[in-house]
């Protein structure tokens, strides 16, 4: 997981949410205890939020790859925009809690684009805070005073100093690491098995640049060149993976491999 730097120009569709997020609020007002009860619930349009402009923004701004998992989508796999602070129910991991973020469903800097797994399987209305008592409520609450333990992609903290990688693997280096860590199951087995491959193909071609370093033939000069100019490209935000990337090519540097060697060596 790596900090996603989001565009300034907020989407011009998103300026339909202001009206909505008015009404909105302004119903909550007429009735919070309906609305707290899950006896009244706010509509919130996919329509605005959810908009083809809005999509190809966030994919853009995040380099094509999921906000939370750094996976790069397959051409048939839809992703979803996703509200860092749910719009709908929390669940805060003790309940239920409702009405959510409401008039946070239009808000630029709430919203991500992320792969179905991680959004649509893991996080869905999961959002626990270091301090319970500290949640905002309604609109008329100052969300500053959260403590998030869930890491915004897009937010003023940097997700690599709380999350690191030993090979395939992330460790949670705080508590909004793990709790991250734990809610995306950013561990789960297709994760690593694809980070794996992905790191494998990475030693293999540092490998081939230290075997051929000091080869003085025209064609593997070319070869070295080029292998070094994709290691460097690797590491860089527009690459898949490249949070784990990064700490691996350290480690190696270390002199220290935390790949599983292959079964015939």
């Amino acid at each position: 997981m790596i900090r996603v730097t989001k565009s300034t120009q907020v989407p011009s569709s998103l300026n339909r949410g202001i009206p909505a997020t008015e009404k909105n609020c302004a119903l909550y007002d007429a009735d919070p205890a309906a609305y707290r009860s899950g006896a009244k619930q706010f509509s919130i349009k996919s329509s605005i939020y959810g908009t083809n402009v809005v999509k190809r923004r966030l994919k853009a701004d995040q380099n094509d790859k999921c906000a939370f998992c750094e996976a790069i989508f397959d051409a048939n796999v839809a992703g979803d925009v996703e509200h860092y602070r749910p719009k709908g129910t929390i669940d805060d991991g003790a309940g239920r809690l409702r009405p959510g973020y409401y008039w946070l469903a239009y808000t630029w800097t709430n919203l991500a684009y992320a792969c179905p797994d991680c959004n649509g399987y893991r996080k869905r209305g999961r959002f626990p805070l270091a301090d319970e008592t500290q949640r905002a409520m309604d609109h008329h609450s100052d969300i500053g005073k959260e403590k998030p333990l869930l890491l915004d992609p897009s937010g003023p903290d940097d997700p690599r100093r709380h999350i690191r990688f030993r090979g395939e693997a992330p460790i949670g280096q705080t508590p909004e690491g793990e709790t991250t860590i734990e809610i995306l199951a950013l561990d789960r087995s297709t994760l690593a098995r694809d980070r794996l491959r992905h790191l494998q193909n990475i030693k293999d071609l540092r490998n081939a640049v230290l075997l051929l370093e000091s080869d003085t033939r025209l064609e593997a000069i070319d070869y070295v060149t080029r292998a070094r100019a994709q290691l460097v490209a690797a590491i860089q935000p527009t690459a898949e993976f490249s949070a784990a990337t990064a700490d691996y090519l350290t480690a190696l540097e270390a002199g220290t491999d935390f790949l599983p060697s292959p079964p015939n060596s």
